[in-house]
This record gives structure tokens, C-alpha cells and sequence, in this order.
């Protein structure tokens, strides 16, 4: 935990002595003056999280099922107001995993939400890059070019039935179910006690080695793929603070180049799967995999090797609504 839990009070009266609103240069001061303190208090060994894909997200627990980083939300389409800063015009970032997911619980759960009805459809657009499958003999490295894909399917509430456009057609397919679930009656009906979600999680994965770590990407898969009611949302972020090996990265930047807040854990130990949070509202925006450390494949005949910094996959979600029909966007 924080070891100096009044080092934000502190920052702000050493730079805002008087009561009266401050100056833009002075909300400067304070903000240099915290990041300054609250990176000094991290460890600065590796962190990361990761996430799925869309499509029938399903995610994949494969060793190198390597996941996405989203960037931006469109709440107005869903319903949902943007939240408001914790501090007007300032980011406060946490100095550990567990405060700052206690900080993105507290923010989340007066979030003004509008819920589905069965029959209407929950809008999800979202821009994929990854850096494929590497060729045999090659090597993968930062300077990779990622590949682009934009996936935009409607899934309705009930769960029932995905429909994606295909040759310029819409196409209706049943979902398959998922885990973690894709309908939003399942996600709506999950404990909003994070001891409970937990346990509801680790009794699904049984004794399955890195459990720890699967658990922690398919609480961010529930996040990624799904129109997550705020006490379930809430309910995911102090699940993921009682994760053994969670840690922050107050240092992150997203897709766009902008700062964020990574919170994540490693796996293998050279991918680090994370979770992105908004600087000043907490608000989710997304997850991404990358390796922080060379990775050689142990099999001679279908040898590639993976850089440190390589960007595995990474996401944007251009929007997410409710319409009530397939084929129209929120």
C-alpha cells in the first residue's frame, strides 16, 4: 500500500496555498509535483495486463493469446455519462494497483446507466492492432508494423444472437455463450461483491496453473466486451485489486499517445497484460499486450523470437451503444 497516504494533500497545499481557484500554471506545479512523488513510490519493474478479442468474444487463454488495448469510449452512445474528475482539472494517480482500482470502483458507481431491454441490441466498434503471427525464423520487434482491423457487430441483449456485416451483408449467428458471458442479462446478474465474483471466477478455472493471471484477463475481457452495469463494474475493480501480482504503471501512454494509467500483471514473464484507466476520471478505456522481455519460441522447428517493447495487440473502441435493431448504429 501507499506509504505515504497524505502525499496528495500535501502536494496540493504545497501548490495551492490560498483557497482561491488556481491558475493554470499552478495546476502545472501540483500535477508535476504528484506525478514526481507517485513515481518515486512505484516499483519500477515490469507491469502489464491483457485482454481479448471482439467478434464472439470468447477470449482465448492460450499462453501467447496476447490482448488489445482500447483508447477511447464513446459513452454518450450508451446511455451513460462521462464521469467527473475526482479533482476538477487535475489527475491523481495512485501510487499502487490496489489504490487506484478502489479509486476507479468509488468513480464508476454513481455513473448514471440506462439498461437494455432483452430485446434490443448492444453496438460495439472496435479497432484492432496486433502485430500477427511471427513467420518462422523472424523476429518481432517494436519496429513491427501492426496490422488494422475495425470490428463492428451488434449482439443482443438476451445473448442469443451476434450479427456482423459479411460482404456487405448482415449476418446473424448464434453467440456459442462465452466466458466470461456475453449477454447482458449473465454480466447484469454477476456478484457485485468482488469476494463473491472472485470466487465465481476461480471455481470456473478450478486449479489450472496461472489461474491468477487468467482470472485477471477475464475480468478485463468482462470490461472489453460487454455494456457492464456500474455495480458489476465496480464490483470488477476491487476483484482485480485482490489479484496476487497486480501492479501500476503510472507512466502509460494509449494508442494515441496520450497518459494513462496501465494496471496489470505478467505473464510467462514476458507479456504484460494491462488494463487502461483515465488519468483523472478513472474511466476504463482499454487494454494492451506487450512483451517486456525477449521471447524466443522453445520449438527449433517453428522458431520466432519476440523483441522487448514489442506492442502483441492493442485496441480502440470507437463506440458502444444500444439501438434496437441489428444494422443501425446508437
Amino acid at each position: 500500500m501507499n506509504e505515504h497516504p497524505d502525499a496528495d494533500l500535501d502536494a496540493l497545499r504545497r501548490a495551492w496555498p490560498e483557497p482561491a481557484p488556481p491558475s493554470h500554471d499552478t495546476c502545472s506545479a501540483a500535477r508535476a509535483a504528484l506525478l514526481q512523488e507517485v513515481t518515486a513510490a512505484v516499483p519500477r519493474r515490469a507491469r502489464r495486463f491483457r485482454l481479448p478479442r471482439a467478434g464472439g468474444r470468447v477470449l482465448a487463454v492460450g499462453a501467447l493469446a496476447v490482448a488489445i488495448t482500447v483508447v477511447a469510449v464513446v459513452a454518450e452512445n450508451v446511455g451513460v455519462d462521462a464521469p467527473r474528475p475526482i479533482v476538477p482539472g487535475l489527475a491523481l494517480p495512485a501510487a499502487n494497483a490496489q489504490v487506484l482500482l478502489h479509486k476507479a470502483a468509488a468513480a464508476v458507481r454513481d455513473r448514471p446507466f440506462t439498461a437494455p431491454r432483452p430485446d434490443q441490441w448492444i453496438y460495439m466498434e472496435t479497432r484492432y492492432q496486433g502485430v500477427g503471427n511471427a513467420a518462422p525464423g523472424k523476429a518481432q520487434t517494436p519496429e513491427t508494423p501492426l496490422k488494422t482491423r475495425v470490428d463492428r457487430s451488434w449482439t443482443r441483449a438476451d445473448g442469443k444472437v451476434v450479427a456482423t456485416f459479411e460482404g456487405g451483408k448482415l449476418v446473424r449467428s448464434p453467440t456459442g455463450g462465452g466466458m466470461p458471458p456475453t449477454s447482458f442479462a449473465k454480466v447484469a446478474a454477476l456478484p457485485t461483491d468482488p469476494d463473491a465474483l472472485l470466487a465465481w471466477l476461480y471455481g470456473y478455472l478450478g486449479d489450472r496453473q496461472g489461474r491468477d493471471v487468467i482470472a485477471y484477463k477475464l475480468l478485463g475481457s468482462l470490461l472489453g466486451n460487454n455494456l457492464v452495469p456500474p455495480a458489476q463494474e465496480a464490483a470488477v475493480y476491487q476483484a482485480m485489486a485482490k489479484i496476487p501480482g497486480v501492479t501500476v504503471n503510472p507512466d502509460a501512454v494509449d494508442v494515441a499517445g496520450r497518459p494513462a494509467l496501465a494496471v496489470g500483471c505478467v505473464e510467462d514473464g514476458w507479456v504484460s497484460q494491462e488494463i487502461l484507466l483515465d488519468r483523472t476520471t478513472y474511466t476504463y478505456l482499454g487494454e494492451r499486450g506487450v512483451a517486456i522481455a525477449d521471447y524466443t519460441s522453445p520449438e527449433p522447428d517453428t522458431f520466432f523470437a519476440i523483441k522487448k517493447g514489442t506492442i502483441m495487440s492493442r485496441s480502440v473502441r470507437l463506440a458502444i451503444g444500444i439501438t434496437d435493431k441489428p444494422g443501425v448504429r446508437p
